[in-house]
């Protein structure tokens, strides 16, 4: 029997057994209370490349204070180009991964509700919450009656989201700056976690 594996930025962080999962609820719905249909936080890491930019400016400055700002640009300037090639970059991977999760989410709900999938794009189109709470908006829409998912228990709490890969953890001061300035804990599910 084929395990569930759930992950956060390739990641595994979680494995339940397939038996678990069929007895309270959908492999789709599972997903979604899990958090895997959320937000691909690779965007939130757009910005960070611009703190590191200016924590390597300030670096510089701090190393040799007499430097004009004609000479700093110099210094900067391959660095600042090594940047903006790596934030274009990120910005592709991360609106290609945002397009491929709802496309992915898309395709699911139509197969698990037998709609079509024409009547999932409209609805992903209008509407206006949570993952969570679009998966019982089409729920009603498919069984025709109201589900209120306040009213619905969570089966799983949701996996805190982006966690910085080992490369990039030295940059974890620079990253928790942002996302404390940014007010981004609340998207990030790390309370869950603590």
């Amino acid at each position: 029997m084929a395990g569930l594996r759930a992950s956060v930025n390739g990641y595994n962080i979680h494995e339940l057994d397939d038996s678990f999962v069929c007895k309270h609820c959908s492999r789709t719905h599972y997903y979604i209370e899990f958090g895997e249909f959320e937000v691909d936080s690779l965007g939130r890491e757009f910005y960070l490349e611009d703190v590191i930019l200016q924590k390597f400016c300030k670096d510089i400055r701090d190393e040799k204070p007499w430097i004009t700002e004609i000479a700093l640009e110099e210094q900067v300037r391959g660095y600042r180009k090594k940047q903006h090639k790596r934030k274009e970059l990120i910005m592709k991977a991360h609106l290609l991964a945002e397009h491929k999760i709802l496309l992915n989410l898309k395709t699911k709900l139509a197969k698990e509700f037998k709609l079509e999938p024409k009547v999932i794009q409209d609805a992903m189109e209008e509407f206006d919450g949570t993952t969570r709470e679009f998966y019982f908006y089409i729920k009603s829409i498919a069984l025709g009656r109201t589900f209120d998912p306040d009213k619905q228990p969570r089966l799983i709490q949701e996996q805190p989201r982006h966690i910085l890969k080992p490369k990039e953890r030295k940059y974890v001061d620079l990253w928790m700056d942002l996302i404390k300035e940014n007010k981004w804990e609340q998207f990030l599910n790390w309370n869950n976690y603590q």
